[in-house]
């Protein structure tokens, strides 16, 4: 049984989503309950019970668990909730096997949360910044890598990409900077903004695109609390409700981009960056968290950090800041050399191409065997799990920058050509 965003394309429920459907092609029987799904029609091969809207949501998987009597829980969501669910939840743990997936978005690590850690039965984080932060406070996890469909996601030609912006009344010259995030606290929308507006201050031809709620209560209403205080004009910059009933597509709105931007306080590991890598989009992250594992090798740009660091409020974990000179120069470097962006951009290409969600359910269903101690030799009985199933590449899957180099399109070529 899985409890997160199930059915939601939130990071979580993506990483749910793309581990079950895989899990239950490989022969598993996997139910989920998912906290803000709430009911109807869904693409998943799986049971989903809508959480969202419900009064209590502890007494509702509880009694969802209690009942079903799974063998293994697995909880893909923030600490927090798996705090909630393993540590004050009425289940015997004794009969049914624990393991969470989470991000580490930040160090220090809250105490409950690497108590949790030490006494759950499994645990995968999803960078190896999270690994190293919980083995220097004495826990073991595994990694749980998020994945990519490169069917799903794949660079735009030159011809391609001037139609998308002509679609949604963008000059084809523009140069687009671009944010896929949410609009909260933690993304640090601000920084952006700043760097754009002196960025764009000699180009007339650029636009900032936030692929975000313009307005929101956990964030800011942009135009007013951000673009007006700092000078920007508004007509240069573009959101999500203003092309998405145009390009629907996920892809196709990565794709307008020259370069996407994700300079968050604090990132767990930002499948946003990897998504419009996949893009061919070169990418800017904070020399921070998970930042330097996906930018390293020339895969990308690194922003510096400032030394100092306050505390936030996120279990204690401390938020950097980008040193915004060194944000703005590395933004005009990647604007006049457009050779480099492409060089850029197909590094991290080829790349992420390998990081599939077959490796990510590899990588679940490895720690699932683990920790009911069984082989895939001995387990055939039990499951009879058909290892492996190469979804990615094939014809089984449900999920449905600057000009680059980068061919486009999905390779007509199936499955995974390497696993870790």
């Amino acid at each position: 049984v899985g409890f997160g965003d199930f059915v939601i394309p939130s990071g979580f429920g993506r990483i749910g989503n793309e581990v079950f459907t895989r899990l239950q092609q490989r022969g598993y029987q996997v139910m989920a309950a998912s906290i803000q799904y709430t009911g109807g029609p869904h693409p998943y091969p799986f049971w989903v019970w809508p959480l969202a809207g419900h009064m209590d949501i502890w007494s509702d998987i509880t009694s969802i668990i209690n009942t079903s009597q799974p063998d293994v829980v697995i909880g893909i969501q923030d600490f927090p909730y798996h705090v909630s669910l393993f540590r004050d939840c009425k289940i015997d743990w004794s009969r049914t096997k624990f393991i969470f997936i989470t991000p580490i978005d930040g160090e220090p690590v809250d105490e409950e949360w690497i108590q949790l850690s030490k006494v759950a039965d499994g645990g995968m984080v999803i960078s190896h910044f999270g690994q190293e932060v919980l083995r220097r406070n004495g826990v073991k996890v595994d990694l749980c890598p998020p994945g990519i469909n490169y069917r799903e996601f794949f660079p735009a030609k030159p011809d391609e990409k001037r139609e998308l912006r002509r679609k949604v009344s963008i000059p084809e010259d523009a140069y687009i900077v671009g944010m896929f995030a949410m609009n909260q606290g933690r993304k640090n929308i601000p920084a952006t903004v700043e760097a754009f507006r002196e960025f764009s201050r000699d180009k007339p031809n650029t636009y900032l695109y936030l692929d975000m709620d313009d307005v929101s209560p956990a964030g800011w209403n942009i135009e007013r609390q951000l673009l007006k205080p700092m000078g920007v004009d508004p007509s240069r910059v573009k959101y999500r409700k203003d092309v998405v009933g145009t390009l629907p597509n996920l892809r196709d709105r990565y794709c307008l981009l020259d370069v996407h931007s994700l300079i968050s306080f604090r990132e767990g590991f930002g499948l946003p960056t990897i998504e419009a890598m996949a893009c061919g989009i070169p990418c800017y992250n904070l020399d921070w968290c998970s930042g330097p594992e996906l930018m390293e090798h020339g895969r990308g740009v690194l922003i510096q950090r400032q030394e100092m660091m306050t505390f936030g409020t996120w279990g204690g974990a401390k938020d950097a800041y980008p040193v915004m000179s060194d944000f703005i120069e590395k933004l005009n470097w990647l604007y006049y050399n457009r050779e480099a962006a492409n060089n850029i951009a197909r590094t991290a290409y080829e790349w992420v191409r390998e990081r599939t969600w077959d490796r990510t359910a590899d990588a679940v269903e490895n720690k699932i065997m683990e920790v009911l101690g069984v082989s895939f030799d001995s387990s055939a009985g039990l499951w009879q799990p058909s290892r492996p199933t190469q979804v990615d590449g094939g014809t089984q899957g449900v999920v449905g920058g600057a000009s680059t180099d980068v061919s486009s399109g999905p390779s007509d070529g199936g499955g995974d050509p390497s696993r870790r």
